[in-house]
């Protein structure tokens, strides 16, 4: 069963928003484009773990995606917590491509591809530092000890993986996503016997669900941005082109000439994720590039939360809601 299933992470809506109005010729967007492929090599990798998980009994795993909890003053990323009544298993994700060479003596993982040679932290101590954690955080909430197995598993087809002197250290701890599932089904047959009873493992669901902690990505903090830097008006769904032109009630792109009367709420979701989840008719008129008047009645016949009255009042983009919003109203 899956208890937290995965979703596409914000910062990944973030950096395509972002990346959607910065100028071609901007000193950053080099760096914006190369964080976002990264963060779509791991989600992809990520995501093609579950593939093999459906193969699993739903009723004797369960499973939780993306966690992020604390431990003391830190908190701790998981991508996948498989949990049993008889054992935990967290796993590690790696999408890398290339050759793979572990180092656990330098606790170090090197890639190495036609281009570059790159350095990474070991992921093997990585995984079990988190298992550590959890370890804590399980004993802080007054749960019994269970057993906490650790994977990295290894999800693109196209890495070789290069094996050091720790070859039976590398094995143990390093498999490709195609044998998971027989390694899993190993370690349940290695462990028998049960250290949570069915309503424990409910509030271990429960706890970990609650404590979850999503990170906060603040991109114009993280590339030294100002809110000058962007292009504002209505971009194209087609083309991403800004800004569209408004004539007769319609959004007009200029470039590859699509049309849609509701664009501009794809717009308004950028303004969510790039400042915040509110916005006030004047920000609308600049940010869209439009009349206030036009704004106003534009905000005013969305299906959102409004706080305030007259020029104070200040609208809730909730991404959610606007969402199915579009999904009811077409891009026409």
């Amino acid at each position: 069963m899956i208890a937290k299933p995965r979703k596409i992470p914000v910062h990944i809506d973030k950096l395509e928003a972002l990346l959607r109005r910065i100028p071609s010729h901007h000193p950053k967007k080099p760096q914006i484009e190369a964080d976002l492929a990264k963060r779509k090599a791991g989600y992809k990798g990520e995501s093609a773990l579950d593939y093999h998980l459906s193969f699993l009994p739903q009723k004797e795993y369960i499973i939780l995606h993306d966690l992020r909890l604390q431990s003391g003053d830190y908190f701790f990323q998981i991508d996948t917590l498989i949990l049993t009544p008889t054992y935990i298993l967290i796993i590690e994700v790696k999408h890398l491509y290339g050759t793979l060479s572990f180092e656990p003596e330098f606790q170090q993982l090197i890639r190495t591809t036609p281009d570059a040679e790159d350095t990474f932290p070991d992921p093997i101590i990585q995984v079990q530092k988190q298992a550590s954690q959890l370890r804590q955080f399980l004993k802080k909430n007054k749960f019994p000890d269970i057993p906490i197995e650790t994977l990295v598993v290894i999800t693109n087809s196209q890495s070789r993986i290069s094996l050091s002197d720790s070859t039976t250290y590398i094995r143990k701890h390093v498999i490709r996503d195609t044998v998971l599932v027989k390694r899993i089904e190993k370690l349940s047959a290695q462990y028998q016997t049960p250290s949570f009873d069915a309503k424990t493992v409910k509030k271990v669901v429960k706890l970990l669900i609650k404590s979850h902690t999503p990170s906060v990505f603040e991109p114009f903090q993280i590339y030294q941005l100002q809110h000058s830097d962007l292009i504002r008006g209505v971009h194209c769904l087609k083309c991403s082109a800004l800004p569209m032109l408004r004539t007769n009630g319609k959004w007009n792109c200029q470039h590859c000439w699509f049309r849609s009367r509701n664009a501009y709420i794809n717009s308004l979701i950028d303004y969510s994720y790039l400042f915040e989840g509110e916005i006030t008719n004047r920000q609308a008129a600049e940010f869209l590039k439009i009349n206030p008047a036009i704004s106003k009645r534009l905000l005013t016949s969305l299906p959102i939360e409004r706080k305030g009255v007259t020029k104070a009042r200040r609208y809730q983009l909730d991404v959610t809601v606007l969402v199915e919003f579009i999904k009811k109203q077409g891009i026409d």
